[in-house]
Parts: C-alpha cells; sequence; structure tokens
C-alpha cells in the first residue's frame, strides 16, 4: 500500500483529502504545517506528497525545493494543490521540484489519476 503525505493547514481539506484518498486503497499520513510535514517525511517516508502551496510557517515551493533537496526523496513525486490560479505560479512550481499542479477546489477524480499515474 502506497503511502501519502498530506501537506495542508486547512483542516477541513486535510480532512476530505485524506477520505478520499485512504477511500482509495492509500495509508495517509497528515501533517498541518510545513515543520510537521518536514518531521513527518523523515519519519513516515511517503511514496507522494500532496502540498498546499500556502502554509503558515513556509511557502510551498520552499517546501518543495527542501523535500527535493534530500537525495532520499528526490524522486518523490510532489503534486502542488493551490488556491493559485497564475501561470507564474505553475512555472514556479515546476522550478520548485512540484511533478503535478492541481487547482483547488481539488477535484479527487483528477488527483486520484495524477497519483496512480505517478506511483506506477
Amino acid at each position: 500500500m502506497a503511502r501519502i503525505l498530506i501537506i495542508e493547514d486547512d483542516y477541513n481539506i486535510a480532512k476530505k483529502s485524506k477520505e478520499e484518498l485512504t477511500n482509495a486503497g492509500y495509508e495517509i499520513i497528515v501533517a498541518y504545517s510545513a515543520k510537521e510535514g518536514m518531521e513527518k517525511l523523515n519519519t513516515e517516508k511517503p511514496d507522494c506528497i500532496l502540498l498546499d502551496l500556502v502554509l503558515p510557517d513556509e511557502s510551498g515551493f520552499k517546501v518543495a525545493q527542501e523535500i527535493k533537496n534530500l537525495p532520499e526523496f528526490i524522486d518523490t513525486p510532489i503534486i502542488a494543490a493551490s488556491l493559485k490560479h497564475e501561470e507564474i505560479d505553475k512555472h514556479i512550481a515546476a522550478k520548485s521540484g512540484i511533478t503535478v499542479y492541481i487547482e483547488k477546489p481539488i477535484d479527487y477524480q483528477r488527483l486520484l489519476f495524477h497519483i496512480q499515474d505517478l506511483l506506477n
């Protein structure tokens, strides 16, 4: 069973994402800040990361860069979920090591398609 780390400060979005992904057969770990996310990254060793780009303690772009700078996570896919819909944000996301950029509100069918595609 693949493990997915959700780093999302909005409790309702984190809860809904956890429900949807658990129902799809994934093991879910949730962190509500960048700091907690980085701690859980190292202890839980996820196969994929769902990352909010606007966190209270750090930019999601910076978190993605920090994750990609860790040798054991260089190939771990990062899916960014954001309310930011500007092309520049998508460009920055790609430069930060983010594999897939999806907009909020999250389309869970689309999210599951991306996760299955990235993990196979």
